[in-house]
């Protein structure tokens, strides 16, 4: 009995300080950038491959809450598959989001959902809006987890964009890895 108590009091004092740190080492403001792989789903996969994209965070976390709130600005660049006759598009946005932290050790995983405005950008103007860009709103949703090393994090993520379009599903999901300071 009385090495069962000393290892539970062991065990929850190893917890305390791994918790303890974690919340330290969170810092209120963060800027992130990453890059990855962009795949195109639903009706925008039928006619694109899968492409690039690029994107610039800026965090805000509160100290000892699980949520934060996060703002990307994002570029994805896809190009058309070779039996269809269209020009490459490029999608880029800023959404907001809100990021909420389960606890972890070590690897800390998270999900994140937001909203924001979309930039669809072909090389050729459309017959129905006469220009080459359209903008639309558009949500988005995932997961990721973040991996704390000396001075900053790293980080993997993949989220489905989903932009209201008029007659069309366009959906993606960028696959990133990143860092933030």
């Amino acid at each position: 009995m009385k090495r069962i108590s000393s290892t539970l009091i062991a065990l929850a004092a190893v917890a305390l300080a791994a918790s303890t740190s974690s919340a330290q080492s969170a810092k209120p403001v963060s800027l992130g950038i990453s890059a990855g792989a962009a795949i195109p789903t639903s009706d925008l996969g039928n006619d694109y491959s899968t492409g690039w994209n690029g994107t610039v965070s800026l965090g805000f976390n509160s100290f000892g809450s699980p949520i934060g709130f996060r703002i990307d600005g994002m570029y994805n660049s896809f190009g058309a598959q070779d039996f269809v006759n269209l020009p490459d598009i490029k999608i880029y946005s800023a959404n907001a989001n809100l990021v909420y932290s389960v606890a972890g050790v070590g690897i800390k995983p998270y999900l994140i959902a937001g909203a924001g405005i979309y930039g669809l950008q072909s090389d050729v103007n459309t017959a129905f809006t006469g220009s080459s860009t359209i903008t639309k709103l558009g949500l988005n949703g995932g997961i990721g987890a973040s991996f704390p090393l000396s001075g900053f994090n790293t980080f993997a993520e993949a989220r489905l964009h989903y932009i209201f379009t008029d007659n069309t599903a366009t959906q993606f999901i960028p696959v990133t890895f990143g860092i933030s300071f």
